[in-house]
């Protein structure tokens, strides 16, 4: 073999080794950029799933007040039924009545 050749196998073998360093390096940064994505989808999904949690005890809260207010109303019915009865005033306590003679006349 003349040096030429020689010369030009090292530089071939060299420029080989370079190119698959180049692939490997660029594969590694890939994987960590995906590795990264995947951390923040995670995140991202965890977060999701902290706030359903919240919006469910929530909702509950809301029920129970809204369950509250309601026995209340009928309560309230209930008293304002006595009231007309001491009253001596004739059938059950009537809203619309009461909004009529009480509320907003439009």
């Amino acid at each position: 073999m003349n040096p030429i050749s020689i010369i030009g196998c090292v530089v071939g073998i060299i420029g080989c080794v370079i190119g698959v360093a180049t692939f490997v390096s660029a594969q590694i940064t890939k994987a960590k950029q995906d590795g990264m994505v995947l951390a923040k989808v995670d995140q991202c999904v965890k977060n999701t799933e902290e706030i359903k949690k919240d919006m469910k005890e929530k909702n509950k809260e809301i029920d129970t007040i809204i369950d509250q207010h309601t026995q209340e109303i009928e309560r309230l019915k209930v008293k304002m039924d006595v009231v007309y009865t001491k009253l001596n005033l004739k059938g059950e306590w009537n809203a619309k009545w009461f909004s009529r003679k009480y509320g907003n006349n439009k």
